[in-house]
């Protein structure tokens, strides 16, 4: 029972994180939108949240590996994310916005490498990693659907309330108990981290151009439901939701047979992704869209759990928290380079262009990891 209670405390930041991401993530570009904004500064509240969260994932996944206290830093971060979730209820000003929405990028980047690195060393690399998917898949159907309905009948401010409220509860649980610290500490941060394969960062650079094409859809997603394909919110609150459940349900399956597999699956997960774009493009009515986000769910899954346990798994457990963050670095960073350029070009040539132009990005991006093959053949013949 305690291991069951300490895997759900461990799991409730990647649920709430998530739950951002599907609440306030997805929704608060309509809610700019209906503001008047232009898609130039709808897509800057992703590009300067990334911009924040991207060095502080790295930042708070070293803290925890060198203090070795990562549930002080992590109540710390969910307690600020409660704050500024709340506040975004009663801003309109887009300056005011993104300097508030910068601050929630800070205060949530603490949540997945201190949960995925808990959970790694609790239970083991693959079933850690797919520990972590399964309440972020949570987390995020449970945030789109949930505000969906909020949206439809309430108004957007019930949704960033209830968002600063789970947030609350992953501060209180994170002082409920001590995270685990990894107990091979034996030789100092520096000398671990230069033992780092050269596949991760492989593995890296495919996720950065993954999400350099990617983000510009999923920074406007809300407004693809909503305005190209024309479904109403709370149809679009249960087609965000699906993505995320199936992504959970399909994590706790393939973490099984990942095992030496990483750079195939890796790699068919990106290419899931162009599909899914290419569906977005025809959509016309919700089962093609629930059809879409199923379909994202299973490649978002395959690509989450396969290259979280090759960069963990090809990192010295000495920094655990830290080779935690690397995943969430790049998927940060290629969300910065991507949501930059795709808010003009979306201006200049809408949003169902860029759709397009992602879903061939993504057949591209999709060879990368593929190369760690060749790395790994190499390296076994010396």
């Amino acid at each position: 029972m305690g291991n069951r209670l300490d895997t759900i405390r461990a799991g409730i930041p990647a649920f709430a994180y998530f739950y951002t991401v599907g609440s306030i993530g997805f929704w608060l570009p309509l809610y700019a939108k209906n503001l008047g904004w232009p898609y130039l500064y709808v897509t800057l509240l992703s590009t300067v949240y990334f911009i924040a969260v991207t060095p502080s994932t790295v930042l708070a996944g070293a803290l925890a590996d060198l203090t070795g206290k990562p549930n002080i830093i992590l109540s710390t971060g969910m307690a600020l994310n409660a704050l500024t979730s709340a506040l975004m209820a009663h801003i309109e000003d887009p300056h005011s916005m993104l300097i508030v929405r910068t601050v929630q990028g800070i205060s949530l980047s603490v949540s997945i490498p201190l949960a995925l690195g808990s959970l790694s060393l609790m239970h083991g690399i693959a079933r850690g990693v797919a520990f972590t998917a399964v309440f972020s898949g949570a987390g995020m159907a449970a945030g789109a659907a949930v505000s969906g309905i909020l949206i439809n009948y309430h108004g957007f401010q019930p949704l960033f309330y209830s968002t600063a409220a789970i947030s609350m509860l992953a501060a209180i649980a994170s002082l409920t108990w001590s995270l685990p610290v990894s107990l091979k500490r034996t030789e100092g941060f520096l000398e671990a981290l230069k033992k780092v394969k050269p596949g991760v960062f492989i593995f890296m650079v495919a996720l950065v151009m993954r999400n350099f094409f990617a983000s510009g859809v999923f920074s406007i997603i809300s407004i693809v439901f909503t305005r190209l394909i024309g479904l109403n919110p709370i149809a679009t609150g249960i087609a965000l939701s699906v993505n995320p459940l199936i992504q959970s349900l399909w994590s706790s399956m393939i973490y099984r047979i990942v095992r030496d597999k990483e750079a195939i699956l890796y790699s068919l997960g990106i290419l899931g992704g162009a599909l899914v774009f290419k569906l977005y493009l025809i959509a016309d009515n919700l089962p093609i869209a629930l059809a879409a986000q199923a379909l994202l769910g299973i490649s978002y899954g395959t690509m989450v759990v396969s290259g979280n346990s090759y960069i963990i798994s090809k990192s010295p457990e000495r920094i655990r928290y830290t080779a935690s963050s690397f995943y969430g670095f790049a998927f940060n960073l290629g969300w910065i380079l991507g949501t930059i350029i795709a808010g003009p070009y979306m201006d200049l040539y809408g949003p169902r262009e860029w759709v397009h132009l992602a879903s061939i990005g993504l057949v591209f991006t999709s060879i990368i990891p593929l190369s760690t093959l060749l790395l790994n053949n190499k390296t076994s013949k010396t």
